[in-house]
């Protein structure tokens, strides 16, 4: 009669350590490779009013004078209640070196426009705002 066990402590313990290790290198991985992606806007709306009317727009000196064509605008569909986030990946294009600017509107009825992303020529990585009552600020982190 056979009592011994499949898999001992020790080799459970080896593959637990395998596993976790190959997770680990897989997340850096995703990590280093996260500014190269699509250029995503995050906006934390932490103030008493809801956002709407969203719109990220795209202005190169090439065609900055006609921001009307097809990809150089792009409007979010949705708003963005009081104390809520979204995040969202702009459908935009741009050739050469350009800026990206969010516009929106809160229920006050007053317009904000803010530059997200100051200088990029691959529309690539992450720029973060937050809207307070007092302030709006932005954090980018553009390529």
């Amino acid at each position: 009669m056979n009592t011994r066990r499949p898999f001992s402590k020790r080799k459970i313990i080896i593959l637990s350590t395998v596993i976790l290790f190959i997770g680990l290198v897989i997340s850096m991985g995703y990590q280093a490779m996260d500014p190269f992606r699509h250029l995503r806007i995050t906006i934390y709306n932490q103030s008493e009013y809801d956002l709407s009317n969203i719109t990220a727009r795209v202005s190169s000196g090439v065609d900055s004078s006609n921001t009307n064509k097809e990809g150089k605008i792009y409007t979010l569909k949705k708003g963005v209640p009081s104390g809520e986030q979204v995040k969202f990946a702009p459908q935009l294009r741009l050739s050469g070196e350009g800026s990206i600017y969010l516009e929106f509107t809160d229920s006050r009825g007053e317009t904000y426009n803010k530059t997200v992303c100051g200088y990029t020529e691959y529309l690539s990585g992450n720029s973060y705002v937050t809207v307070t009552n007092e302030t709006i600020t932005v954090k980018e982190e553009c390529m």
